[in-house]
């Protein structure tokens, strides 16, 4: 396997764990709509990145397989994680734990990005301008993905950290 194809390794391994994360802080915060309904449509947006990923790797000696969810145990997982997030609803500490999780989901959106970033630079060496014209706009919805938690950090945290003392 070439060493692009390691990094495409790497970036399809990011975007699965990016869009398992945002299904995870969805579920977690389903009672928070500014959350539950962003996170679902970003997962989406990942789990066409990492198919996209999987069409490249081939070229790039990386066999890249899609990732294996039993539907059962997703959907029971699902629906306790929605149930408790009803049950805690607006409590202080789920406030808390929301602030946790957007941590998290920028750290991951951050390394999926910068695998981005990598890839295009490798795209630019190889003289791949297909590879580069394709990557390019996935690359801006990550980035966009970052913005978009930092966005929402922004406007929770006051409100959790502040307005309850």
């Amino acid at each position: 396997m070439s060493k692009t194809g390691l990094l495409l390794k790497e970036l399809h391994a990011s975007e699965t764990e990016l869009a398992a994360a945002y299904h995870a802080v969805a579920e977690r915060h389903a009672a928070d709509h500014g959350t539950y309904y962003p996170c679902h449509t970003l997962a989406a947006q990942c789990d066409e990145h990492a198919e996209q990923i999987r069409g490249w790797g081939a070229r790039h000696g990386a066999t890249l397989h899609p990732p294996v969810h039993s539907d059962l145990l997703t959907a029971a997982r699902d629906a306790l994680r929605h149930e408790a997030a009803e049950l805690l609803g607006r409590r202080p500490e789920s406030g808390l734990l929301l602030l946790r999780d957007l941590r998290r989901l920028y750290v991951k959106a951050e390394t999926t990005h910068i695998n981005w970033i990598m890839l295009g630079q490798a795209a630019r060496a190889l003289r791949d301008r297909s590879l580069l014209t394709a990557l390019t706009p996935l690359q801006q919805q990550t980035r966009t993905q970052s913005a978009w938690i930092t966005t929402r950090i922004k406007e929770a945290a006051p409100q959790i950290l502040v307005a309850g003392d």
